[in-house]
């Protein structure tokens, strides 16, 4: 931390795992003490250092020594969070609290250790409206509920402790670690026994071996090559090259098909491989996790076609915008389009920044009739009413939880209309920002009757300033 603060960071992000088994409240005090403790050691050298955190829950997954352990509920989760929260209260302003959802945490412990008789639940979430949600802004937490009540899915045994030689729905999977070792190390984590890497000494008897041995010879060489290649001190390596941004492409993108199923995260990640693909010279950014200078304009949720995303991409050298769109043409997987490309001043406002609004267009299998006039008798309603998910600041942290809120979105749509498709008809509404918030494709299906599930929701437009 001293060393990232000498080199001229003026923040630091750390990350820290609550509800781990043998927890105890000691614990929770000992994060706030290391990250006062890093605070003032940055502070020493840079007055306006400051922390973020990074909190999650933990959440016992297959395959690991911590499979049979129990995961802390939505009440001990919110407790702990509340804990942390007051300590870090007490340091001051310059550590920045982040915390995951602990609903999202509650949805991932479900998912982590189920088996087939998760398989209605999954389904009641999809019919309530629920599923695929990976940003906290997008969690309906409410749909999971209504589904686990509904189904009668016993959520507190799924995040129970399970006994050592209960059967586990994926015991049936071979993978490489033996069942044995990773008994072995469950009973030496309770006690806070120490495994040596077995890359750097003696094999841990783990079956991987059994099935990898020349896999296990080869990770060990190579271990033994990268150790003697890490000898070199630190603070003896030069900086890096840091190569300034000269120049802004902005390209319209898209994707359909299967595709649509991809997160956010992993469809931005696709972008920035295709555009390496192409010897586009990307600018990175600055810190210990340097990253390409690629943005986006929205999130786009999971199960959304499009065909209007705005990219940003910053170079450090110049390029010509239609040879390169060419060439991201030429490398882009089946589902992933690049429509257009033209340059956009450096100084030019953040993509989100400069969105007004949105288009959609929402494909259904029911006859033009019949949705003409739905869209009729939902024009004639003076409120659209939905519910939504918000950041709400109760809880006793300084980082937000979320409630369900009661919304009107019609002053949000701009236009709202039926016209007849090959296969049924098509909805399109156009929506724009205000007061910030926007409306959702999901809130007009809700309000006119249709089932997401067999509604092809597609993005035709993003409006800028």
């Amino acid at each position: 931390a001293e060393e990232a603060f000498r080199r001229g960071w003026q923040h630091i992000k750390t990350y820290f795992m609550i509800g781990l088994p043998t927890e105890t409240d000691d614990d929770i005090a000992a994060i706030a003490d290391l990250c006062r403790r890093v605070l003032d050691a940055g502070r020493r050298i840079n007055r306006r250092a400051m922390i973020r955190t990074g909190v999650s829950t933990f959440v016992p997954k297959p395959f690991t020594p911590f499979q049979w352990a129990r995961q802390i509920d939505l009440d001990e989760t919110r407790a702990k969070q509340q804990q942390l929260g007051a300590l870090f209260g007490k340091i001051g302003r310059n550590i920045k609290y982040g915390r995951h959802a602990p609903e999202a945490s509650f949805i991932e412990g479900l998912l982590s250790r189920a088996d087939r008789r998760a398989a209605p639940l999954l389904l009641s979430v999809l019919r309530h409206g629920g599923g695929f949600e990976t940003w906290e802004e997008r969690l309906n937490f409410g749909a999971w509920r209504t589904a686990i009540e509904e189904t009668g899915y016993d959520a507190q045994t799924a995040l129970a402790a399970r006994e050592l030689n209960a059967p586990l729905p994926w015991d049936h999977i071979d993978a490489a670690v033996s069942k044995e070792a990773l008994v072995a190390e469950w009973h030496k984590a309770q006690t806070g026994e120490y495994t040596a890497d077995c890359r750097a000494g003696n094999c841990n008897r783990c079956g991987a071996n059994r099935h990898a041995a020349a896999q296990c010879d080869t990770m060990q060489v190579r271990a033994t090559e990268r150790n003697k290649d890490e000898q070199v001190v630190l603070e003896d390596q030069p900086e890096p090259e840091i190569r300034e941004g000269v120049q802004r492409i902005r390209f319209r993108v898209g994707r359909e098909g299967m595709l649509r199923f991809m997160s956010h995260l992993e469809t931005a990640q696709a972008w920035v491989r295709a555009l390496r693909r192409t010897g586009a010279p990307l600018a990175y950014s600055q810190g210990f996790h340097a990253h390409p200078k690629v943005t986006f304009a929205t999130a786009l949720p999971v199960g959304e076609e499009s065909e209007a995303e705005l990219m940003d991409a910053v170079l450090h050298e110049h390029r010509d915008p239609q040879t390169l769109l060419a060439s991201l043409q030429n490398v882009l997987p089946q589902g992933m389009h690049a429509y257009e490309a033209c340059e956009v001043d450096l100084r030019a406002p953040a993509l989100m920044a400069a969105q007004t609004g949105l288009e959609y267009a929402l494909y259904t299998s029911h006859d033009h009739k019949e949705m003409h006039r739905r869209v009729a008798a939902l024009q004639t309603q003076e409120r659209w009413e939905v519910t939504r998910s918000v950041k709400s600041r109760q809880g006793g942290g300084p980082k937000p939880g979320l409630k369900t809120i009661t919304l009107d979105i019609r002053p949000l749509v701009t236009m709202l209309e039926s016209e007849a498709g090959d296969n049924g008809s098509c909805i399109r509404f156009a929506t724009r920002l205000h007061e910030s918030r926007i409306a959702k494709p999901k809130e007009l299906l809700e309000l006119l009757g249709l089932d997401p599930l067999q509604t092809r929701v597609r993005k035709t437009k993003t409006l800028l300033q």
